[in-house]
This record gives structure tokens, sequence and C-alpha cells, in this order.
């Protein structure tokens, strides 16, 4: 069993990994592989597909080293793009309605680039924001309903009724929404429709 070597930074990982470096693939999955599949697994509710999403994802990865360019961190840019590669999978298992596929559509220029990525972590920002603003118990009930905790469990684990988490839910999609329609007002409905895969879970 390979051991991580936790003495390169991520950054020198990516240079490394430019360079067509094998080793530092090796470092980097080991470093990520097991966080990388949890994020796919919570969202596809399938082991095997959840395997599938991250060792494509990883293999794109390898496969496009020499054009990487990463702004964020190594960390932010994998977990965008697994959340990218499950918008994708349920678009080729004709999971979603017809709004995630118009979402789908307007998002079909990604590619592993910080322009391809803007859109997501335009999104990203827009909720840490909201939910920082949130009071206590409703950023509380947000967060775990989108760690795919049920009503039932927030409601237990937060001391509170079922419906006022189920109430405190509704209110923070209703904040998120309002704040959609501000910044994207000409394509609400498919940045929403996108907003509800990447940062929620029904």
């Amino acid at each position: 069993m390979r051991k991580c070597d936790t003495s390169l930074t991520d950054d020198e990982l990516v240079e490394r990994l430019k360079q067509d470096n094998t080793n530092a693939f090796d470092i980097l999955y080991d470093r990520y592989w097991k966080s990388l599949y949890i994020a796919a697994q919570t969202r596809v509710d399938d082991e095997d597909t959840a395997k599938d999403i991250v060792q494509n994802l990883l293999i794109d990865l390898w496969q496009k080293r020499n054009e990487l360019q990463i702004n964020t961190s190594l960390r932010q840019f994998l977990f965008g793009a697994v959340k990218l590669k499950v918008l994708h999978h349920f678009r080729s298992e004709n999971i979603k309605q017809s709004a995630i596929e118009n979402a789908l559509e307007r998002m079909s220029e990604l590619t592993y680039s910080p322009e391809g990525l803007s859109t997501y972590f335009d999104l990203e920002k827009i909720v840490s924001e909201e939910v920082e603003v949130m009071p206590a118990n409703m950023k509380q009930s947000f967060l775990l309903r989108s760690d795919s905790y049920s009503v039932k469990e927030i409601a237990e684990s937060l001391n509170l009724a079922e419906q006022t988490v189920s109430n405190n839910i509704t209110e923070a999609l209703k904040r998120l929404k309002r704040r959609l329609k501000v910044e994207y007002p000409d394509r609400y409905m498919h940045c929403f429709a996108l907003f509800v895969i990447l940062f929620t879970k029904s």
C-alpha cells in the first residue's frame, strides 16, 4: 500500500503533475481519493457509481495535466470537479427533470480550467455568504440538510420541532433564491436548478 507523502504541498503536487511526474499523481490520489469518494457517494447513493465518478475524474486530471490552470486551492478544484461529474452522471442516466437538463446545457462548456469552473465557484461563494448571515438554527438546519440528514434527524440533533426545522430550511432556500434572482436575473431558473444538485440532496 502506498504511503501518502505529506511533505509536498498541494501546489507542489500540481507543478510536478504538469511535469508528468507519476509519483505526484500517486500522492494526490492517496491524499484525496477517500474524501472525493465520500462526496460523490452521498450524492449518487451508489458505491460503484461513486467510485466510477472519482476514478474518471482522476483519469481526466492525469490526461489533462499539461493544461491545468488552478487559481483556487487544489482541494476546491477537485471538489468542484467531482460535483460537476455528478451532474453529468445525472444527465447521462436521465434521472433529473428538464430544469436540470437545461442547467447542464448551460454548463456544457465546463472544463478543467478556472474559467470553466467559475460559475460553480460563484454559486459556492453566494451560498457561503448567505449561510454565514443566517440565524444559528437556520444555518445549522440548512447545513445538516445539505449533508443528507433527514428533517427528523436534524430536529433530534438540534433539539427542535420537526416543523421548525422544515420552516428553517424553507426560509433558507427562499433567501438563496432571492439572492440568485439578483445575481442571475436572466438565467435564474438554470442557476437554481444547478444549485439544488450542487449544494443540497433530495
